[in-house]
């Protein structure tokens, strides 16, 4: 069995953010890094959202907590697309 750790970058406050990391295991078919996050976090309609405002009308969600940017590395630390 492989592992490749999915980063995310969360939202905390205004001013804060947390890094998560989510180990993925994988059998014999390689998971992309973009399939992990897919498949780890969740897509809500913005309830903020107003035309012309320049947000989002989707967020995207990891326990709640807003996503901002996401990566992923093997276990030897190498970049994994």
């Amino acid at each position: 069995m492989n592992i490749l750790f999915l980063f995310l970058g969360l939202l905390q406050a205004e001013a804060s953010y947390e890094l998560v990391k989510i180990p993925i295991s994988y059998s014999v078919k390689k998971i992309t890094c973009e399939k992990a996050f897919n498949n780890t976090v969740t897509f809500v309609e913005n309830p903020n959202y107003k035309a012309g405002s320049n947000q989002s009308t989707t967020l995207v969600q990891y326990k709640g907590k807003n996503v901002f940017v996401h990566w992923c590395k093997d276990i030897n630390g190498n970049f994994v697309r």
